[in-house]
């Protein structure tokens, strides 16, 4: 299983000299690549490939004199650039995202490809020191030991590496490996749980269990403030106005990283607790559209928290499971099933006139994506004697499709 390891690396002036050299040809044979592949199309209608590119990186960019740093770079360092390139075209036509730009140097975040020939099998991660090609030779870094072990055992299995430079000028290498994960996990309390992510509170399940909402950014927005004046009042290109350039850069990378953190910690809880969780297919990119809430909503990072869960649930054995995201969760009862089409964003409490239940908004909500997945599971697997059902014809059971790492999405 393909797993990234990152880790902070702390070069010496002579290894940052050359890393932003490395990272400044990178950037120049994307950019390179970008054109002429744009070129060739516009002139003549030919979609170039990576062996064509390839053959124009060694005909001609790396012997012009115009280009003539490129040779000081390990060639298969910079063919990556090329294969990036060629990754973000295709996915502009498969999955329909942005078309590729041209990289500046200005970007908020630098980096570059090293692929598993360029480097070194012989790294004792244990020792705190790495090597990754001949130029750059024990680089100093540090990471948890459990990140140690785990690198050491599997370094023959390394598939790539990415060396990436922050805005506020730290350095980070991740590791990608194919490896197991070591990690079990207890068995779960709950068979199936239902999670409602709000603005209010970040996460309340059907079990009544309250995340709170940290509100990183808007508890700091005061200082951010502080920060962003200060950098609009120093002149332009000055010492003192990068300075403050990185000191706010590294302010948001501190707020980033505590948000990072809060959500590997929820993650991982829900994880540890529940075998099933159950969640809303939420469409994150309408619910920006609303300037009343983007902010908040921006904020907590809705998308990256699901995507974390599910890549943790394939991982460890459990399952995420989303339900239909035009299912009225906050609407309904979930005692009764009426449906209370008067309610607004406002109103955080009602009463059902059917039952007389007084509700939670975010508590039904949880409680009704939980019911509404156990009634899809039921009406996939009517009866448990006589006829096989789907999953038991497939020959899993539910506790085997999860040591399979299988995620199950039944819409």
């Amino acid at each position: 299983m393909l797993r990234a390891i990152k880790i902070r690396l702390y070069p010496n002036k002579q290894q940052e000299i050359y890393i932003s050299k490395l990272l400044g040809c990178y950037r120049e044979v994307y950019n390179l690549s970008l054109n002429y592949k744009m070129e060739q199309y516009t002139l003549s209608g030919i979609t170039a490939n990576m062996k064509s590119i390839g053959n124009e990186f060694h005909n001609n960019w790396t012997k012009n004199e115009e280009f003539y740093y490129l040779n000081e770079h390990n060639t298969k360092v910079m063919k990556q650039a090329i294969i990036n390139m060629l990754d973000s075209y295709k996915r502009f036509f498969v999955n329909g995202s942005g078309f590729p730009k041209f990289k500046s140097k200005h970007d908020n975040r630098q980096s570059c490809r090293f692929p598993s020939e360029a480097i070194s099998k012989r790294n004792d991660y244990c020792s705190n020191r790495l090597t990754l090609i001949s130029q750059l030779k024990d680089v100093k870094f540090k990471c948890s030991d459990e990140y140690k072990k785990y690198l050491n055992k599997y370094k023959k299995n390394i598939r790539s590496a990415s060396l990436s430079k922050t805005k506020s000028g730290n350095y980070y290498l991740s590791i990608l490996i194919d490896g197991d994960i070591n990690r079990v996990l207890p068995k779960p309390k709950n068979d199936y749980i239902g999670i409602d992510l709000g603005v209010k509170n970040f996460i309340i399940t059907s079990e009544n269990q309250i995340f709170e909402n940290l509100k990183i950014k808007r508890n700091n927005e005061k200082k951010l403030k502080k920060l962003n004046q200060s950098l609009s009042r120093k002149h332009k290109d000055s010492s003192n106005k990068n300075k403050a350039r990185i000191k706010l850069a590294k302010f948001h990378e501190k707020l980033n990283n505590k948000k990072e953190n809060y959500l590997h910690q929820v993650s991982n809880q829900l994880l540890n607790e529940n075998q099933v969780i159950v969640m809303e297919d939420l469409n994150v990119s309408g619910m920006l559209k609303n300037h009343q809430l983007a902010k908040s909503i921006q904020e907590l990072s809705l998308y990256h928290f699901k995507e974390m869960l599910i890549y943790k649930a394939k991982w460890y054995g459990r399952q995420v499971v989303e339900i239909d995201r035009f299912y009225p969760s906050s609407k309904l009862c979930s005692c009764c099933g009426y449906k209370n089409n008067e309610l607004t964003l406002k109103d955080r409490e009602w009463t059902c006139p059917e039952c007389k239940t007084h509700h939670d908004r975010d508590l039904n909500a949880a409680i009704n994506i939980k019911n509404e997945e156990m009634k899809l599971y039921n009406n996939k697997i009517p009866t448990r004697c006589g006829k096989l059902t789907p999953l038991e014809s497939s020959g899993y059971t539910l506790d085997e499709l999860g040591k399979e790492n299988l995620l199950i999405n039944f819409l």
